[in-house]
């Protein structure tokens, strides 16, 4: 596998913890635990999550090394230091993002997407669908219909994870966080979605009958 974010910190558990959920999100991800790794980074890796206290080392002191090898790449520095000085200097020596510890995985995952997505193309095709992000609208045979916030961000989470099966508590996580919404929530904004692109139930979202959902 290929993965597009690399997590180096010294806290293996918390880094494995990290590449997993990720991994859950259809985002590949790979965890190291030290330094060492950074030798090791593809060029074309798309995200590094940096600790900045690794063991004996410091993280700031990598970020030039690592802007060097993978120039694009973008830099989320994690941390214990939560004072403005650290945050400005990880910004200063190049870092894109900083995040303190601790911090929830759901927070962790939006800010790597948001650096991952922000500046690719707005427009994506696909089976006659025209999707685009910036307008959170989706075009087919020439009639543009426009979702919902709740909506586009739902059918663009199935999107982007088109032919997996995701279970519905995934889904729910994923889209509308933890511990508020019901599967209810979700059954209904599955059946708007649906009148407004499909010509037939289960074209696009097919139903995967005590499991969740599947974009086709």
């Amino acid at each position: 596998m290929d993965e597009k974010v690399w997590i180096i910190d010294d806290e293996k558990e918390l880094a494995d913890a990290i590449a997993k959920y990720f991994t859950m999100f259809g985002l590949s991800a790979r965890a190291e635990y030290s330094a060492l790794a950074i030798g090791n980074i593809p060029v074309d890796v798309k995200v590094v999550l940096l600790d900045i206290n690794l063991g004996r080392d410091c993280g700031y002191d990598f970020i030039e090394e690592i802007r060097k090898r993978c120039p694009q790449a973008k830099i989320l520095l994690i941390s214990a230091r939560s004072e403005e000085r650290d945050m400005l200097k990880g910004y200063h020596l190049g870092a894109d993002d900083y995040i303190v510890k601790p911090f929830s995985l759901q927070v962790m995952l939006c800010k790597v997407r948001n650096l991952l997505f922000n500046g690719e193309k707005s427009l994506e095709e696909y089976r006659g669908l025209s999707v685009d992000k910036d307008a959170m609208s989706v075009t087919r045979d020439g009639v543009t219909q426009r979702l919902k916030n709740m909506e586009f961000k739902l059918f663009y989470y199935l999107f982007c994870n088109r032919g997996k099966v995701l279970d519905k508590d995934d889904i729910i996580r994923g889209v509308w966080g933890a511990g508020y919404y019901t599967d209810n929530t979700l059954n209904v904004h599955i059946r708007r979605i649906r009148e407004k692109i499909e010509k037939y139930n289960g074209e696009f979202i097919t139903t995967v009958w005590g499991v969740g959902y599947r974009f086709e």
